[in-house]
Order: C-alpha cells, then structure tokens, then sequence
C-alpha cells in the first residue's frame, strides 16, 4: 500500500505541475490587480473539489457513461477556454495594449471575476473528470474499500494541487513587478490567451466531429 500511495502522489505531481489551462489561467490573470492570481487559483480549487467529490460519489463515471452529456460538457468547456483565449488575445493586441491593468480594484467573487473563471473553467475541463475516471481504478490501495481508497486519492491530489497553487502564487507576486511592465504584460496575456484558445478550439473540434 505504501508503495502505492507513492506512485499515486508522484503521478498527481506530474500531472499537476505539467502546464496546460489552468497554469494558463492563472497567468493570464495575474496582472489584472492584487490577488486576481490567488483568487483565479483559489476558483480551480473549488472546481478541483467539486469533481473530486463527484468522481468519489461516482458521478462522474455516469456523466462519462452518456455519450450525449459527455459530449455536451466537452463543447461548454471548450467554448469557455476559447472565449477567455480570444478575449485574452483581444486585450493583448487591441488599441490599449501598451497600458496594463495594475491599477484596477480588487476582483469580486462574481460577474467574470477571475475566481469564477477560475471556477467554470475546472468544472468544465472534461480532462480532469477524466484523469479521477482513469488514474484512481490504476492503484489498489488495499485493504481499505474502494470507496475509502477513491477518498484518500482524491485528497492525495486536492492536497498536492493546493501545494502547487500556494507555491505558483507566491512566484508570481515576487514577480509581479516585472509581469506589470507593458511589453511583459502583452507577451503573457498573448501566450496565455493563444494556449487558452489552442486548447479550446482542439477540444471544440474533436467534440464536434465525434458528435
């Protein structure tokens, strides 16, 4: 069990460190004013703990069992990753790009705040329903039922998202002078957007052609 439980973590450290929309996400808010990186990190929390809790319950199996809301919650998501991809872009190449977004109020929990961004996108990243349906069946966690050991995986990896999120915020607030400048502001708002909008739109037409 021992071992098990060590390939378990240091899959979700893999898994959660590798870069893709949500580091993405949290990049592309990170300027916008004080606290929108934590509380873009903060949402992908909640959404990371809502699935775990439905893949333990196994809800998730029965999402991923229909074929229909399968395919569904692949097009919301992706159409939520490519909007916030090209509004991304928008900000980074329109007429007011040389001026960055430092000085605006603190993010509210509401609207298009980056925690509900943060929120909605997690939720709908068909990807990580995946990832609970595929990995915990992998590891035999014995002698605890299935149920205990769905649990304690699904805290394994809420635990090691949250190490990583503390740890990438605080990166960017000892940086956040630097991500402030306007060429450095276009350039990450820029590559963030064009990952948002690369993932979106490849999920969008994967789900398309195979509805």
């Amino acid at each position: 069990m021992v071992e098990q439980l060590l390939a378990f973590t240091l899959t979700c450290v893999v898994v959660v460190v590798v870069p893709g929309p949500d580091f993405a996400l949290v990049l592309k808010n990170a300027h916008r004013a004080p606290g929108s990186a934590a509380a873009t990190a903060a949402g992908i929390m909640v959404g990371n703990t809502v699935l775990a809790l439905l893949a333990v319950l196994g809800v998730t199996a029965l999402l991923a069992a229909s074929e229909i809301l399968g395919t569904a919650v692949r097009i919301a998501g992706a159409a939520y990753l490519l909007f916030l991809g090209i509004s991304a872009l928008r900000e980074a190449f329109g007429p007011r790009r040389s001026q960055p977004k430092a000085a605006e109020p603190r993010p509210r929990f509401g609207g298009g705040s980056p925690f509900l961004q943060g929120v909605v996108s997690n939720l709908l990243n068909p990807k990580v329903a995946v990832f609970y349906l595929s990995l915990f069946p992998q590891f035999d966690l014995g002698p605890l039922p299935p149920l205990a050991q769905h649990a304690l995986m699904a805290c394994i990896f809420l635990l090691t998202a949250l190490v990583w999120y503390l740890v990438l915020v605080q990166a960017i607030r000892r940086v956040s002078a630097v991500l402030a400048r306007p060429r450095v502001h276009r350039a990450v708002t820029a590559g963030s957007g064009a990952v948002l909008a690369g993932v979106g739109g490849t999920i969008l037409a994967k789900a398309v052609v195979s509805a």
